[in-house]
């Protein structure tokens, strides 16, 4: 292969830059043939005319009126009429209320309920009359204890003659059965406390009166028995 330079021709360096030229005289002809055109179109497109319209402002707003009161009319007043007296009918004359001195005011007292005054006096007389009806009953009993009652005998008892009080206690039922008995305070001698609590067996007792000793099924009574021996 043969790299030596080789010198062009100049008749071919001549064409190439004709090509050259003629290319750039074509495009510069189409371009100038476009915009001739392009200039064309725009003078034969019409002017179309912009109208700038005046704007007009609104006026200012008035300001408020003011508001006049206007008289109202006034009723002219008529007096009433004076009342008609009727001839029949009479006037009532007006009487002032008599006013009474204060020492002849009587303030009128509220009467005490004879019922409410009487209940505690009631209740008062009902204790009492329990009462006595509890002392009558404990007296009566009492009572038939010394008269049952019978002074010990026997040898002993003839020898030393015993003397004195013996102070028994003895509870009762309701019913007046003997519950319990018992010497609170002794003679001193064993005849005499033994016929003590045998009189308080030995006796009959009658059953306890109504509403007395409320609320109780048995009570205690205590009793004084006395012994002196008989005479000889």
């Amino acid at each position: 292969m043969n790299l030596r330079y080789q010198p062009r021709e100049p008749s071919r360096q001549l064409k190439g830059l004709l090509i050259v030229i003629a290319l750039h005289a074509a495009l510069g002809y189409a371009l100038a043939s476009g915009m001739a055109r392009k200039g064309l179109n725009l003078i034969k497109k019409p002017l179309q005319a912009v109208i700038i319209q005046e704007v007009l402002l609104p006026p200012p707003p008035l300001p408020p009126a003011k508001l006049v009161k206007t008289a109202e009319p006034q009723t002219p007043r008529v007096d009433s009429a004076p009342p008609i007296q009727r001839p029949d009918v009479l006037p009532v004359p007006s009487v002032s209320p008599v006013e009474l001195p204060p020492s002849e005011v009587q303030t009128p007292q509220k009467p005490t309920p004879p019922a409410v005054a009487a209940a505690p006096a009631a209740a008062d007389h009902g204790k009492a009359q329990v009462a006595s009806m509890e002392t009558e009953y404990a007296s009566r009993v009492r009572a038939m204890l010394n008269s049952i009652k019978r002074y010990p005998t026997g040898r002993a008892a003839s020898q030393q003659r015993p003397q004195g009080k013996v102070k028994v206690w003895f509870a009762l039922a309701r019913g007046g059965s003997l519950l319990d008995a018992g010497i609170l305070e002794s003679s001193n001698s064993n005849l005499l406390d033994d016929a003590a609590l045998a009189t308080v067996r030995r006796g009959v007792y009658p059953a306890f009166p109504a509403n007395t000793w409320d609320g109780q099924d048995r009570h205690k009574f205590v009793a004084e028995i006395e012994f002196s021996p008989p005479s000889a």
